[in-house]
C-alpha cells in the first residue's frame, strides 16, 4: 500500500474494486467516541488498526490460513454524526448508524470502533436476523446500566440495549466480566438468557464447543478492555486482571475451525481500542491480530 492510497485493513479489497461486491465479508470502521464515561480516544481506533495491521503477516500460522487467500472488503468509515431520529444524542446516532447498515449487501460483517455503543447496530441487525443468534460478550464490564446520567445510549448501556432486542431464543455469554453494580450481577444471574462465564480459557472454550455443535449462530462483540491492560494498555476504561490476550484468540481461533455446514460466526466487532492512550503501539498491533483471525472465522 503506498502512502496516498486510503487506509485498509491488511488484504482488504477496496469498495471499488470489481471483486468487492462477491466479497464473502466486509469490514467496517466507526470512528465514534461520544459515549465514553472515563477516557476518550477510541475515535482513532479504526485507523490504528488498519496501520497496525501493516506490521503483522497475512498468515496466520495457528490456523493456517491466510487474508491473502480471502477476497474481503473494506468498506470504509460509517458516518458518525448524529443525525438519525431520537430522543437522545447516543440514540441519534445509533439509528445513523442503523440507517447506513441497511443498505449493505447481506453478508458478515465486522465493525472495527470506536467505543462500545457502536456494535449496539450490529448487534440489533445480527438480533434480528437470527432467532437463535448467540452473542458472546467479552468485556471488562456488563454494559447492562439502564441509563449513564440520563442517557440510555451508552457504551455503558449497550448490551442492555441489545438485550431489549433479544427474543426466547436468544443467549448472551458474557466472559472476561470483573466490574458492575450489583443490580447487573443481579440481573445475570436472575436472566436465564444470560450467563456468567468463568474468567478462565477453559469455560469460554467448552461453551463455544457446545454452541458450534449445536448448529448455532454465533455474534461476537469484543471490548478489547475484556482482555488485561497489561496485554492491551490502550483503552479507555482499563481493568486489572483481565483475559490473558493468548485466551481470548485461542477462542476466536475455535471460531475459525468451526465445521463449514453450520452458521458458526456470523458477525462480529471489536471496540475500545484507544490507540492515543498508549505510545508503545502494542495496543492496536495486538488487535489487529485478533481482526485477523475474526476475518479469518467470518470467512471459513
Amino acid at each position: 500500500m503506498s502512502l496516498d492510497d486510503p487506509l485498509r485493513f491488511l488484504g482488504a479489497l477496496s469498495p471499488a474494486d470489481p471483486r468487492a461486491s462477491e466479497a464473502p465479508v466486509a469490514l467496517l470502521g466507526v470512528p465514534y467516541d461520544g459515549a465514553v464515561t472515563y477516557r476518550a480516544g477510541a475515535c482513532e481506533g479504526p485507523d490504528a488498526l488498519r496501520r497496525a495491521s501493516d506490521s503483522i503477516e497475512t498468515y496466520c500460522p495457528k490456523l493456517d490460513g491466510d487474508l491473502a487467500d480471502l477476497d474481503y472488503v473494506d468498506l470504509g468509515d460509517l458516518d458518525c454524526a448524529r443525525d438519525g431520529d431520537g430522543a437522545t444524542a447516543g440514540e441519534r446516532v445509533v439509528n445513523a448508524l442503523s440507517r447506513q447498515l441497511a443498505v449493505l449487501a447481506e453478508r458478515p460483517l465486522l465493525a472495527i470502533g470506536g467505543d462500545h455503543l457502536v456494535a449496539l447496530p450490529f448487534l440489533r441487525r445480527a438480533l434480528a436476523r437470527h432467532d437463535r443468534l448467540q452473542v458472546v460478550h467479552i468485556d471488562a464490564h456488563f454494559d447492562l446500566r439502564e441509563a449513564w446520567l440520563g442517557e440510555p445510549f451508552n457504551h455503558a448501556t449497550v448490551i442492555a440495549r441489545a438485550r431489549d432486542a433479544m427474543g426466547p431464543g436468544h443467549r448472551l455469554h458474557h466472559w472476561g466480566i470483573r466490574s458492575g453494580e450489583r443490580r447487573e450481577f443481579e440481573l445475570v444471574r436472575d436472566d436465564p438468557r444470560m450467563e456468567l462465564l468463568a474468567p478462565q480459557p477453559g469455560p469460554m472454550l467448552a461453551r463455544l464447543e457446545q454452541l458450534l455443535a449445536r448448529g448455532l449462530p454465533i455474534y461476537l462483540t469484543l471490548d478489547v478492555d475484556g482482555i488485561d491492560p497489561a496485554d492491551i494498555p490502550g483503552t479507555g476504561t482499563p481493568e486489572p486482571d483481565g483475559l490473558a490476550f493468548g485466551w481470548v484468540e485461542a477462542a476466536i481461533e475455535r471460531l475459525a475451525r468451526a465445521p463449514t455446514d453450520g452458521p458458526g460466526l456470523v458477525g462480529a466487532d471489536l471496540v475500545e481500542l484507544a490507540p492515543g492512550l498508549d505510545t508503545s503501539g502494542r495496543s492496536a498491533v495486538a488487535a489487529a491480530r485478533l481482526v485477523r483471525g475474526l476475518l479469518l472465522a467470518l470467512a471459513r
